[in-house]
């Protein structure tokens, strides 16, 4: 709603021609800004630590998505997203959410084990499950058990 109504605003002040043309325009720099970061990022994989490669290669393929989505709140969002130290303070803020988050769960989860039970003693309930109970033999007492 908020872009629907920013889009109209903007049309209305500057006409329809020139803001469809503007949103082709930030969508031609953005994605082509993200094709080269990307590429930069993926030159720097070998020396730099994978995970934060990660970082810089998710949320650029989310700015090329805002960036590719016409209006100008996601072409704000896209292009914020453009910068590096944003990136990695976004990345350690959801890792971190999310490392809270899954521990809190981990701590409420329960373990179930699921099975079926009877009460022992009588043959005619369970007969295929019923096992015979060993008799009682006469040991020796002289012999040395094994």
């Amino acid at each position: 709603m908020v872009e629907l109504s920013i889009l109209i605003d903007i049309g209305g002040e500057i006409g329809a021609l020139p803001t469809i043309v503007l949103c082709f325009l930030t969508a031609a720099i953005g994605l082509s800004l993200v094709r080269q970061q990307g590429i930069s990022t993926l030159r720097n994989m070998e020396g730099a630590r994978v995970g934060t490669s990660l970082v810089h290669g998710i949320f650029l393929a989310i700015a090329g998505l805002f960036l590719l989505i016409p209006g100008f709140v996601t072409d704000i969002v896209g292009a914020l997203l453009l910068i590096p130290p944003l990136r990695i303070f976004l990345g350690r803020g959801i890792v971190g959410w999310l490392s809270k988050h899954r521990s809190d769960s981990l701590k409420r989860s329960n373990i179930i084990i699921e099975g079926e039970f009877w009460q022992a003693g009588n043959p005619q309930d369970h007969p295929h499950e019923y096992v015979k109970p060993l008799e009682d033999e006469k040991r020796d007492t002289n012999k040395p058990e094994n």
